[in-house]
C-alpha cells in the first residue's frame, strides 16, 4: 500500500513538472516575411539539407532562431530551415522585446573580395564578392567577419566591409552645448615615430600610408578618438587623435579643396565585353542558378564573349555558338574597344610619352635581403638581384619620360609585403608594377607572364604586357593571367605583377642576364605604361 502511494505521488510530481516546462517557451519568436521570389525550405541548416518545399515572396513566417546564416522557421505545422539572407524581420515578440534580433548588413568596398573558409589568409577561398554587394554579417572575430550572401557563407576581411546600419551624422559645427569645439583652422603635429594613415576612423580600416614624427596636418573633423586630417601635399585620411599635438598660430597646411575630377567620357559604341574565368573547375550551366544542368567546365584564364547579366549570374557565348551561364563572382568582366580591320590599320608608331609626365609609378623589385627568391638552374642567378637590376633600368626610362618614380626597395634589403602595399597607398600610385622572375618544375617552361587581380588592374596588365611583347626581348610573349598575390590583392591602386622569364629554364636565364634584355624589357614596360595613360 505504501509503495502504491509513493508511485502515485511521483507520477503527480512528474505531471506538474511537465506542465511547468511546457508553460515556458523554448525559444523567443520573431515574425518575418520572405523577400525572395521563391525561397527554398530545407530540413537542415545546410545546402545539403533535404528540400521540403518553398515559400513565395511576402510569405509570413515565425523565426525561432538564426544559426550561421540559416533561420529556423515555422513550416507546415513543424519547423524547417531557410537562408536568413532572404528574410525581413517585421515584428519582435514580447518575449524578446528587450533584446530584438538585428541582422547587420554591410557593403563590399573591394573590387573583388575573397570569401574564405576561416578567419585568416591561410584559409582557402570558396568564392568572391564584387564591389557594392550587400552581405549579411553574422559575427565578427578580430579583423574578420563571417558573412552570408545568397548561398555563399564564409569569412571576409573587415577592412573591405562598410557598415550599412543607420548612423547618426557627424557634425563639426558646435551648434549644441554638447558638441565638440569647431575644428575650423585647427592644426596639429604628429607625435608618434610613425603614425598609420587610414581610409576611415577605425582601427580595422585599410592603412593607406604613414606620417612621420613632426608632420603638420590640418584637422578636418574629430569623432570617437579619431581625426580626419589633411597633409600639406593634399592627402586626406584618418589618424588616432592620441598621437596629435594641437598647435597654436596660423596653420601651415592649406585645405583648399581640390577640384573634383571630371567623369570619364562615355565609352564608344564599338565597345564589347568579355568574361574571364578566375578559378579552375568552374561549372557552366544551362541557366542562371545552381539548379540548372552543367553543360561544361572552365578553368582560370579562359575567356568568353559576354552576353548579359542576371542577378549574380553571367551569360556567356561558347566557342560552338551556344550560350551558357556562369556564377558572376567567379568571372571578371573586361571591356574592350573593337580593333579596326588589319587592312586599314596604320603601322603602329612609338607611343607618346606625354601621358607619363607627372604620373606616380611605384616599382616593386620582388624579394630582397634574406629572401633571395628563386635561383637560376644553370648560373645560380638570384631572383632578388635581377629584379633590382630590372627595377633600376625601368626607373631610369620612366624618369626620362617625366614620371615620378618610387621604388619599394633600392638595395638588397628585405621589405614586407604589407610595407610594399603601404608605399603604393601612401603615394596614391597611378600604377604599381611588381617585378619578378619565374620558376617551374618543368625546365622547358619559358616566357613572360603578366598578372592582375581585380577589375581595376586588367587594362593596365593588358597594355603593359602588349608593350613588353612588342619590345622584342627574345622571350615568348606568354599571356595575361589572374593572380592571387598579396601585393595585388591588398592594393587599392591599379597594380600588376610581371614574371620576366623562367630562371628554371637555362635559355631564359641566359637571356634575362643580358643587358640587351634588361634594356628592351624596361623600354617595353615604359611604352606599355605610356599607352595606358594616353
Amino acid at each position: 500500500m505504501k509503495a502504491t502511494t509513493k508511485i502515485t505521488k511521483l507520477f503527480l510530481c512528474a505531471i506538474i513538472i511537465l506542465s511547468m516546462y511546457r508553460a515556458v517557451p523554448a525559444t523567443a519568436e520573431n515574425k518575418a516575411t520572405v523577400n525572395a521570389t521563391s525561397l527554398n525550405v530545407r530540413s537542415e541548416p545546410s545546402l545539403k539539407g533535404k528540400l521540403i518545399g518553398s515559400l513565395k515572396s511576402g510569405a509570413a513566417v515565425t523565426v525561432y532562431k538564426i544559426e550561421k546564416g540559416w533561420a529556423n522557421i515555422s513550416f507546415n505545422g513543424g519547423r524547417a530551415w531557410v537562408s536568413a539572407e532572404f528574410l525581413k524581420t517585421i515584428q519582435t515578440s514580447a518575449a524578446q522585446s528587450s533584446k530584438p534580433v538585428t541582422v547587420k548588413q554591410a557593403k563590399v568596398t573591394a573590387t573583388s573580395l575573397n570569401v574564405r573558409k576561416g578567419p585568416g589568409l591561410t584559409y582557402g577561398t570558396i568564392g568572391s564578392l564584387r564591389n557594392g554587394m550587400v552581405v549579411t554579417v553574422q559575427k565578427e572575430q578580430g579583423k574578420w567577419s563571417t558573412i552570408t550572401y545568397g548561398t555563399l557563407n564564409g569569412w571576409v576581411s573587415n577592412a573591405y566591409l562598410l557598415d550599412q546600419s543607420p548612423q547618426p551624422p557627424v557634425k563639426a559645427a558646435p551648434s549644441s552645448s554638447n558638441s565638440n569645439p569647431s575644428t575650423k583652422g585647427k592644426w596639429a603635429k604628429v607625435t608618434a615615430t610613425s603614425l598609420n594613415f587610414r581610409s576611415s576612423g577605425n582601427a580595422n580600416a585599410p592603412i593607406i600610408g604613414s606620417l612621420k614624427n613632426g608632420t603638420a596636418v590640418q584637422i578636418l573633423t574629430e569623432t570617437n578618438g579619431w581625426s580626419s586630417v589633411q597633409t600639406a601635399d593634399g592627402k586626406r585620411g584618418w589618424v588616432s587623435s592620441t598621437y596629435l599635438s594641437v598647435q597654436n598660430g596660423p596653420s601651415p597646411v592649406q585645405t583648399t579643396p581640390k577640384p573634383e575630377p571630371k567623369p570619364p567620357a562615355a565609352p564608344p559604341s564599338s565597345v564589347y565585353k568579355k568574361a574571364v574565368v578566375m578559378a579552375d573547375g568552374v561549372n557552366l550551366r544551362q541557366g542562371p542558378s545552381t539548379s540548372y544542368l552543367i553543360v561544361g567546365r572552365a578553368d582560370q584564364g579562359d575567356e568568353y564573349e559576354y552576353v548579359q547579366s542576371k542577378n549574380d549570374w553571367v551569360q556567356i557565348k561558347l566557342s560552338n555558338g551556344t550560350n551558357a551561364w556562369v556564377a558572376g563572382w567567379l568571372v571578371a568582366i573586361q571591356q574592350h574597344s573593337q580593333t579596326p580591320p588589319a587592312s586599314t590599320s596604320p603601322t603602329p608608331s612609338k607611343p607618346s610619352m606625354n601621358g607619363l609626365k607627372g604620373k606616380r609609378i611605384v616599382i616593386d623589385p620582388g624579394h630582397g635581403g634574406y629572401d633571395p627568391g628563386t635561383n637560376g638552374k644553370a648560373e645560380g642567378t638570384h631572383e632578388s638581384d635581377l629584379t633590382l637590376m630590372s627595377a633600376r633600368m625601368l626607373a631610369t626610362e620612366l624618369s626620362k619620360a617625366g614620371a615620378i618614380v618610387v621604388m619599394t626597395r633600392s638595395d638588397n634589403t628585405y621589405v614586407s609585403l604589407n610595407k610594399r602595399v603601404e608605399v603604393s597607398h601612401y603615394y596614391f600610385a597611378d600604377a604599381f608594377v611588381s617585378l619578378h622572375y619565374n620558376s617551374a618544375g618543368d625546365s622547358r617552361a619559358s616566357g613572360i607572364l603578366t598578372f592582375y587581380y581585380g577589375q581595376k588592374d586588367i587594362n593596365l596588365a593588358n597594355t603593359v604586357h602588349k608593350g613588353l611583347v612588342s619590345a622584342g626581348t627574345g622571350l615568348p610573349g606568354g599571356n595575361v593571367r589572374f593572380g592571387d598575390y598579396h601585393v595585388l590583392r591588398e592594393n587599392k591602386q591599379p597594380a600588376i605583377l610581371i614574371e620576366l622569364g623562367f630562371l628554371s629554364n637555362p635559355f631564359d636565364e641566359m637571356t634575362v642576364r643580358s643587358n640587351s634584355f634588361q634594356s628592351k624589357a624596361a623600354i617595353g614596360i615604359t611604352n606599355g605604361l605610356a599607352n595606358y595613360f594616353q
